[in-house]
């Protein structure tokens, strides 16, 4: 019976003791008291879909301890290029709730806010900003692929007339998109993502763009149609002579030419096209009486010469003086 009672008591010691070191563990820890962006974290990675623009993208998450309940402190949810030090952030949006929903859309035009290059994957660097304190939370670096918007130009005067818009190329170098084709004599406007959401003309008829401005006269010929659609301008040159890119390497193959656009300034020739294996060659108004290739592969034109060869596909920026018979090719 003895026996039984010190097992008994010290049994009870023991689970005394665990007790007692359950409640100094606990005592140890100390609660984040700092004020932390929890999610998204640096293994965000998103390929900007243009056709889901309005789809939810992430939820911004953050912790604030000295404002756990509280609605009076403004947070402003910051973007900036990586490496930059948020030296010129951009504001993604303002709450007085501890997270932010940002859409597809929302996080594709802060990339380009940012200068990060469409169809590229990118890196973004994220904070939150109090309005209480002036605090700055962490931050988390996420990589972001912006998408291309898809312009076009629809109307009486282009070959699909006011059905389906005829899309233009986009030039990574200057932010452009231009066409050059044959226009009957009509109307035409520019329209994004082949949709009447957001279309452009010129009400004035200045070269200007206005959002659901007026259609855009134009009589019969060949034209270069170039637009930049962040400073809402466009040009339409003429063009005198309709040189084009013919070849099993070009996306309409040997069957037909596809129109290089013409700089009337400087009186070359240039196109942006996706490249196949193949080869290719120059010719004048849709026709092979007037056509160059490139006998000793030198970048010179010889009147009838050789195919020119891709050997490597991809997009490619190619530009032509017809006068001095040159030509470049460069892959974008």
């Amino acid at each position: 019976m003895k026996n039984s009672i010190k097992y008994l008591i010290a049994f009870i010691s023991l689970i005394s003791l665990s007790c007692a070191n359950d409640v100094e563990d606990v005592q140890a820890v100390t609660a984040d008291s700092s004020f932390k962006l929890l999610t998204p974290t640096s293994d965000f990675n998103l390929v900007l879909d243009g056709a889901k623009l309005n789809d939810l993208a992430t939820t911004f998450v953050w912790n604030d301890p000295a404002n756990a309940t509280g609605t009076t402190i403004t947070y402003t949810v910051q973007a900036a290029k990586a490496g930059t030090n948020f030296a010129t952030p951009v504001v993604i949006g303002t709450t007085t709730n501890h997270y932010l929903d940002a859409t597809v859309g929302k996080l594709d035009a802060t990339a380009k806010s940012l200068g990060l290059p469409a169809l590229i994957e990118g890196q973004m660097e994220v904070r939150i900003k109090s309005s209480g304190t002036a605090e700055t939370s962490n931050f988390y670096t996420l990589k972001v692929t912006p998408y291309l918007p898809n312009w076009g130009i629809i109307g009486g005067a282009t070959p699909l007339g006011w059905d389906k818009s005829t899309d233009m190329t986009f030039n990574p170098i200057n932010g452009t998109y231009s066409i050059s084709l044959a226009l009957t004599t009509g109307e035409f406007k520019f329209r994004l993502d082949n949709a009447w959401t957001t279309n452009y003309g010129d009400t004035g008829n200045n070269l200007s763009l206005e959002a659901g401005g007026d259609n855009i006269p134009v009589t019969a010929g060949n034209y270069t149609i170039v637009a930049n659609f962040t400073t809402k301008t466009y040009t339409i040159t003429p063009i005198t002579n309709a040189w084009g890119i013919i070849g099993d390497a070009t996306t309409t193959g040997w069957g037909s030419d596809t129109l290089l656009d013409y700089n009337s300034t400087t009186n070359k020739y240039s196109i942006i096209m996706k490249m196949k294996l193949g080869s290719f060659k120059f010719r004048l108004n849709h026709d092979w009486g007037t056509n160059y290739g490139d006998d000793g592969n030198n970048l010179s034109l010889d009147n009838g010469g050789s195919n020119i060869a891709i050997t490597d596909a991809g997009t490619y920026y190619i530009t032509v003086d017809f006068t001095g018979l040159t030509y470049t090719i460069k892959k974008l």
